[in-house]
C-alpha cells in the first residue's frame, strides 16, 4: 500500500484519499517487429573421419576359387587392390580396414563417349591379291618413221684412257649411250712403245657405263695383216686387252666394242 495522500482544496477542510488497491493486468501488447540478424558464429571443429569406401577403378590383386583363399589381411603394397572371387562368374572384394566386404558392382548410367585414341602403327603387308582380268586392247600409237629417229649424241672420253695407252694423232676418243643403255666405243688408241702385255688397261668405262657381268668383246689391230684381239669390259670398271701376241703395235681400232650396263 501506498502512502496517504493529503489534499487541502479549502480552508480548514482536510480531504484524505487512499489509493485503491492494484487493477488486473491488461492483455499483451502485438508483436514487435524482428531485430537485425546477427554476425555469423565461428566454424566448428573438425568432424572425425568417416569410415573408408570402396575402391573405385581398382587393381586386380589375384583370382581365387572361393573366399577361403582370401589373405587374412592384404599386405601394404596390395592397399586398395581388390580379389575376384570365383572360378566362372566372380564376386569383386576389398579390404575396409577391418574386414573383407563385396562390391556392389551395379553400372551407373552410361559415359559420354571418350575421345578417339591415337592412330596405331601400320599392319603388316598385306599377301598379294589374286592377278586381275587383263584389261582392254589400248589404241594404236601413230607410225613412226626414220625421220623421227635421234642421231648419237658422242662424248669425250680420252680422259678415260690409262696410260701409257693413248690416242692415235688425229684420232678423237669418244663414246654414246643409246636408249637401251647400250655403250659404244670409237676412235683408235695405241700402246706407246708397243708390245702391251696380257690384261693390259686400255681405259676404264664411262660413267654409269660399267656392266653387271663381264663383257667379251673384239677389237681390230691395225696392222696388215689384220688380226683380232679379245678385248674384256670387266665389272671393276676397266677395258682390258687379252692375249694380245708378241711383238704386237697395240695399235686397235675401238669402233666394234659394244656393251650394255645389263
Amino acid at each position: 500500500m501506498t502512502d496517504a495522500i493529503v489534499i487541502t482544496p479549502e480552508n480548514d477542510v482536510i480531504e484524505i484519499l487512499t489509493p485503491g488497491l492494484p487493477g488486473p493486468p491488461g492483455q499483451p501488447g502485438p508483436q514487435g517487429p524482428g531485430g537485425v540478424q546477427g554476425p555469423t558464429g565461428p566454424a566448428g571443429p573438425v568432424g572425425p573421419s568417416g569410415p573408408q569406401g570402396p575402391p573405385g577403378g581398382f587393381v586386380v590383386a589375384a583370382v581365387v576359387p572361393d573366399v577361403s583363399h582370401l589373405p587374412a589381411a592384404p599386405t601394404s603394397a596390395q592397399a586398395g587392390q581388390v580379389w575376384l572371387v570365383g572360378t566362372t562368374s566372380y564376386v569383386v572384394y576389398w579390404w575396409n580396414g577391418t574386414a573383407w566386404q563385396t562390391l556392389n558392382m551395379a553400372a551407373g548410367p552410361q559415359g559420354p563417349p571418350g575421345p578417339a585414341g591415337p592412330t596405331g602403327p601400320a599392319g603388316p603387308q598385306g599377301a598379294v591379291g589374286p592377278t586381275g582380268a587383263q584389261g582392254p586392247v589400248g589404241a594404236t600409237g601413230a607410225t613412226g618413221g626414220m625421220d623421227q629417229l635421234l642421231p648419237a649424241s658422242w662424248q669425250d672420253a680420252s680422259s678415260l684412257l690409262v696410260t701409257p695407252w693413248k690416242a692415235l694423232p688425229g684420232s678423237l676418243i669418244s663414246y654414246s649411250l643409246d636408249g637401251f643403255g647400250r655403250c659404244q666405243l670409237r676412235g683408235e688408241v695405241y700402246f706407246q712403245g708397243g708390245n702391251p702385255g696380257d690384261a693390259s688397261i686400255i681405259m676404264t668405262c664411262p660413267p654409269g657405263t660399267t656392266p653387271t657381268q663381264n663383257a667379251t668383246l673384239a677389237a681390230i689391230e691395225d696392222v696388215i695383216p689384220t688380226r683380232v684381239y679379245r678385248v674384256d669390259v670387266r665389272t671393276d670398271g676397266n677395258i682390258v686387252l687379252r692375249f694380245p701376241v708378241p711383238q704386237s703395235t697395240g695399235q686397235l681400232f675401238l669402233d666394234s666394242l659394244i656393251w650394255s650396263k645389263e
